[in-house]
């Protein structure tokens, strides 16, 4: 049961990390857009609907990617975890919140690119 409780803290915590993550992304994205091309911020597209959307899908996608490293990768480290697999199983958590609901699954162009690159760097860090 300890084990269960230690891996459910794990992904629970790569969820809120990824979640802060893209919640910045978005506060990033959504400023350079003001700046740039205020005209195609939408009415209802405020900074804090913005980074709480992306930052739920972070936190999903990121809990996914750590469910997934808890199952398939219950042997191995993530400090031994290859960089081919870390980014197969981030993709996989990217676009499991597109997969598994009825969002539109044109998002998994970004939510996918966002698993990979997030799934790589929480092997990176985890190697230092």
């Amino acid at each position: 049961m300890d084990r269960i409780l230690r891996k459910l803290r794990g992904a629970l915590s790569l969820g809120l990390v990824w979640g802060m993550g893209w919640a910045s992304i978005g506060v990033v994205i959504w400023l350079i857009m003001k700046v740039v091309r205020p005209q195609d911020i939408d009415p209802g597209e405020e900074l804090r609907l913005v980074t709480l959307i992306l930052g739920t899908v972070g936190f999903v996608s990121g809990t996914m990617f750590g469910a997934i490293l808890s199952f398939a990768e219950r042997k191995n480290s993530v400090r031994n975890l290859s960089l081919w697999r870390a980014a197969a199983w981030g993709a996989l958590g990217g676009a499991a919140l597109p997969l598994l609901t009825t969002m539109n699954n044109n998002t998994m162009f970004n939510t996918i690119p966002l698993g990979v690159i997030f799934a790589l760097v929480t092997v990176a860090l985890a190697r230092r």
